[in-house]
């Protein structure tokens, strides 16, 4: 492959990677800041829940227009564009004085990020071979994961230098940074890709090209599984990982952040390893099952561990973070279902499932943990363990129904 091509390629994968850094930034940024909130403006942990999933409830909204978007419009044009709305939620985040400014905010700021992971999957099929898909996405969204490193001891360091409001003021000349250079740096294919040569679909086309994704019968077992992948980790590192080290484990900001720090390298490092397996056994359905069993597992153990000491918890968290690799497997088989011509919409209805599964979740988490505050705002140890046993519960009854479905392997994609 010529390297002009390669450097191409990849410095589009770099482009979008620093506008999916930024949005990862901005969805687990509530974990580290959440006490600060809570006490400054009075939140419930009920509150906290809706407001931390708002923003996984408009991404999940926006996917079936964002599909449409990027299958008519293309990467490019649909990805920095929408960023703007990021922006603006960046900013009024940082102004708002109650719950109904922030929750707006965190919509916007999820309505803006609503297609930068399908835009950037969309980008990997047509610049690089099918095969390689599942080692693409990871990378991809390990270069992202930066945004969660962002957001623990720097977001932690930061709120105390500057305050918290002042953080989001410098992440929305970020993301603006960020969204120009999108724009200047993305192509949307290759030199002779068929992309080039297709017709704009007219509405009615698109419209059409919804309804036999929709159909598709294999769809609902991958809206199954997409549906608890990613949303059991952001439930415990986006929301709940620094509340929980709080109040069960005493910790402030700096500490809380550093273990968070942990999870968020793990998360990474984790998905790079698990990014290949897929193509060395040849299957990825053989893959996210034996992850997701392994997370269910780490789940069940934080649940069950009564007392568990600092340290032990460190390396939970870490383990569940570095197993989060096997939900993109199973994001990478769940692209095998659809061909080329449906691909935006394809992969934004399983986004669709991911993170209305991370908002889902995240609500459903809030009423366990709500239960067990006490006058104080502190939640028992016990409420957490609920809340670990829930998501070791639904993960297991995810790959229930995703084990019924057929393999996809990557050695036989063309």
């Amino acid at each position: 492959m010529p390297q002009t091509f390669l450097r191409t390629a990849f410095g589009i994968l770099a482009a979008i990677s620093a506008i999916y850094i930024v949005s990862h930034f901005l969805r687990v940024s509530n974990a580290v800041i959440a006490p600060d909130l809570m006490r400054e403006l009075s939140l419930s942990s009920e509150q906290m829940g809706v407001l931390t999933g708002g923003f996984f409830v408009a991404v999940a909204v926006a996917q079936i227009p964002v599909g449409m978007m990027l299958d008519r419009l293309g990467t490019r044009i649909t990805i920095p564009g929408l960023f703007v709305f990021t922006i603006a939620g960046s900013l009024l985040f940082a102004v708002a004085t109650g719950m109904i400014g922030l929750t707006l905010s965190r919509v916007l700021m999820g309505l803006g990020s609503g297609g930068v992971l399908i835009g950037a999957l969309v980008l990997c099929t047509r610049w690089f071979a099918p095969q390689h898909l599942s080692a693409l996405a990871n990378l991809m969204v390990a270069m992202g994961n930066l945004g969660n490193v962002l957001a623990t001891t720097p977001l932690a360091a930061a709120a105390e230098a500057v305050g918290w409001r002042g953080a989001f003021i410098v992440m929305a000349v970020l993301a603006t940074l960020a969204a120009a250079v999108g724009y200047l740096v993305i192509r949307d294919a290759p030199p002779g890709h068929a992309y080039h040569d297709r017709t704009v679909e007219s509405l009615g086309t698109v419209l059409r090209g919804v309804g036999e994704v929709v159909l598709n019968p294999r769809l609902p077992v991958m809206l199954a599984i997409n549906f608890v992948g990613y949303g059991t980790l952001l439930t415990v590192l986006g929301l709940w990982g620094g509340p929980y080290l709080h109040d069960v484990h005493g910790l402030d900001p700096v500490p809380r952040g550093n273990i968070l720090m942990v999870m968020a390298v793990a998360l990474i490092v984790g998905g790079i390893a698990i990014a290949p397996l897929d193509r060395i056994f040849d299957t990825r359905k053989g893959v996210a099952l034996v992850g997701g069993g392994a997370t269910a597992v780490v789940l069940a153990v934080l649940a069950l561990l009564p007392e568990p000491t600092l340290g032990q918890v460190t390396v939970l968290f870490a383990l569940l973070a570095g197993l989060n690799g096997w939900s993109l497997v199973a994001l990478a088989h769940g692209r095998s279902i659809f061909p080329d011509r449906l691909v935006g919409r394809g992969m934004s209805m399983l986004a669709f499932s991911v993170t209305g599964g991370v908002a889902v979740i995240q609500m459903l988490s809030g009423l366990i943990v709500g239960a067990f505050a006490g006058e104080d705002g502190l939640v028992t140890a016990e409420g957490y363990r609920w809340m670990f046993a829930f998501l070791a519960a639904i993960v297991a009854a995810g790959l229930l129904v995703y084990s019924r479905t057929e393999d996809s392997k990557p050695r036989r994609a063309p």
